[in-house]
């Protein structure tokens, strides 16, 4: 099957939705289909043209001055070049999946496959996400709104939390939003706290996040406690102190040895379907530490996370809970593998998602 994947960025960015479609692409490389990932170049880094696991990118170029200046990720391709490629690209697919609707490349691909009559699949991965300001919460709402006739024209609607599909049917009056699962790869990398510059003798907490207000940067960093070591990954300007170190975004393997060195995951976020460093904090058996959202309760159960409030206070005192409650942290390190292995599986994903291909193309098989 020839498979086009759609999405506003790809690696180097880093998101969870390029970790989402990565996983995806490479999965399906492997079961013999030809899968293509289109994507924005907003870095010099990334190559126009790249073969990769078992799949191909191409990328078009595009300004990131938006993510630079307001901290939103939405690059703003250069569409007469974005056009292009998609007419080429959808006449010799079977199939196309985009990801997220508000994106420039989202509309775009719905209409090149309108016209080539190429069936489409939408993958919406989150729900309307307040922003700094009511000035960017209106432009939102509004981009919202302005998606709506494309997002009809989809041949399908999914997405991996029940809340998100509900909130994607009611806001653009569609019939029915069916929930997939989503899907990581957490490989067994591992060094020595001591390599990594990790503490020994001290509980060590990860958080991962862009400093948007959905991830709630602020809040982690309110809870700094010389009791234990917050390590924080993200592109804020932080300084470091006792008890927080604050490290650049860094390649996804270097990310997965991190993870699987500390002792619990912090993720005090709102308005997500379910962040990609939670998955892979599941697949990875690593005690997470998280507000609830709407859709969680499909995943997670009272016992298997710790549930916050999102304020300082309430993290550091579930961290303390956790330096002093050996007992404890294995049991949430065995609960989290547990759901891991129950729903964030990759086998699973790449079988929802071929599946749901297959019933758009009967007839056509693998690669």
């Amino acid at each position: 099957m020839r498979i086009l994947l759609v999405t506003a960025y790809f690696r180097p960015h880093v998101g969870g939705v390029e970790r989402f479609v990565e996983v995806l692409a490479r999965g399906l490389g492997a079961r013999g289909h030809e899968v293509t990932v289109l994507a924005c170049r907003t870095s010099g880094e990334a190559l126009p043209i790249e073969q990769a696991g078992g799949y191909r990118v191409c990328r078009v170029r595009a300004t990131n001055v938006i993510e630079r200046r307001l901290s939103v990720p939405y690059p703003l391709p250069d569409v007469v070049a974005l056009q292009r490629r998609l007419g080429s690209l959808t006449a010799a697919t079977d199939v196309a999946h985009v990801q997220d609707a508000l994106y420039v490349t989202s509309q775009l691909a719905i209409r090149s496959a309108a016209r080539a009559r190429v069936p489409l699949i939408l993958t919406q991965h989150v729900e309307f996400v307040p922003q700094r300001n009511k000035g960017l919460d209106l432009l939102e709402r509004g981009a919202i709104r302005l998606a709506a006739p494309g997002v009809r024209r989809a041949s399908r609607v999914v997405s991996y939390n029940p809340a998100v599909a509900e909130w994607a049917r009611r806001t653009w009056g569609l019939p029915g939003v069916d929930v997939l699962p989503s899907g990581v790869v957490v490989p067994e990398l591992q060094r020595s706290r001591r390599e990594l510059g990790l503490p020994e003798d001290k509980l060590v907490a990860l958080f991962v996040g862009r400093d948007v207000p959905k991830k709630g940067l602020r809040h982690v960093l309110d809870s700094v406690d010389p009791a234990y070591e917050l390590v924080v990954v993200t592109d804020a300007a932080v300084a470091a102190q006792e008890g927080l170190q604050v490290r650049a975004f860094m390649a996804p393997d270097d990310l997965m040895r991190l993870l699987r060195s500390v002792d619990a995951l912090v993720m005090p976020s709102k308005g997500e379907g379910i962040p990609l460093i939670i998955q892979e904090a599941a697949v990875a058996g690593v005690p997470v530490v998280t507000t609830r959202n709407p859709g969680y309760d499909r995943y997670f159960g009272l016992e298997d996370v710790l549930f916050v409030e999102p304020t300082g206070a309430s993290i550091r005192a579930a961290l303390r809970m956790l330096r002093d409650d050996p007992e404890l942290r294995a049991r949430l390190a065995r609960r989290s593998a547990a759901v891991g292995a129950r729903h964030f599986g990759e086998e699973a994903f790449v079988s929802a998602y071929e599946q749901a291909y297959r019933d758009l193309v009967p007839g056509v098989g693998g690669g």
